[in-house]
C-alpha cells in the first residue's frame, strides 16, 4: 500500500504543473487551488520549475492570499536567477508589447515553454511580487521591483 501511494504521489507531481497552468488559463480558480495546493503541501517544493512556482503564487494571488503568493514568487526568482537581459532590438516591442496588455502579469506561465523566455520570466514574477506588496501596503519593499519593471516601461497599478 505505502508503494502505491509514492507511485501516485509522483504520477500526480509530474503532470500537476501543466495542470495547473491549464486551470489558471481558463480561469478555473477552484481546480486552480486544489492543484496548487497539492504542490504547496509537499515537503519537495523547492523542487517546483520557475514556473510553476509562479502560477502557484498566481493562483494564491488571484484567492488574495498575497502574503503565501510571495513566498512562491520569492522561490520562482530563486529558481530564476539573473538571466542576461533582452537585446536593444527585441526591448523595443516588449515594450509595446507589455504596454497593450497591462494586465499580462495575471496570467499563468507556461511550464512547458521556458528556453529563451527566462527573462521574460523574472519580469512577470517581480510584476507580480510588486503587486502583492503594493496590496499588503509595503510599497517600500515594492521599490525595488518597480525600478526594476520601469527600465521595461511597465507600470504597476494596484
Amino acid at each position: 500500500m505505502e508503494f502505491w501511494g509514492k507511485g501516485r504521489e509522483e504520477e500526480l507531481r509530474e503532470g500537476t504543473g501543466p495542470a495547473l497552468y491549464q486551470a489558471l488559463a481558463l480561469n478555473d480558480l477552484p481546480a486552480a487551488w486544489l492543484l496548487a495546493k497539492s504542490l504547496l503541501e509537499r515537503a519537495n517544493f523547492e523542487r517546483l520549475p520557475a514556473a510553476t512556482a509562479f502560477n502557484c503564487g498566481l493562483c494564491l494571488c488571484r484567492l488574495e492570499e498575497y502574503e503565501k503568493a510571495l513566498d512562491s514568487l520569492k522561490r520562482a526568482e530563486l529558481l530564476l536567477g539573473t538571466p542576461p537581459d533582452l537585446d536593444i532590438r527585441d526591448k523595443e516591442l516588449f515594450f509595446r508589447a507589455a504596454a497593450a496588455d497591462g494586465q499580462v502579469f495575471l496570467r499563468p506561465l507556461n511550464p512547458e515553454t521556458g528556453r529563451g523566455l527566462e527573462r521574460y520570466f523574472l519580469v512577470r514574477t517581480r510584476w507580480l511580487s510588486a503587486f502583492c506588496l503594493l496590496r499588503l501596503g509595503r510599497g517600500q519593499e515594492a521599490a525595488p521591483a518597480i525600478r526594476f519593471l520601469a527600465q521595461y516601461h511597465i507600470r504597476v497599478d494596484v
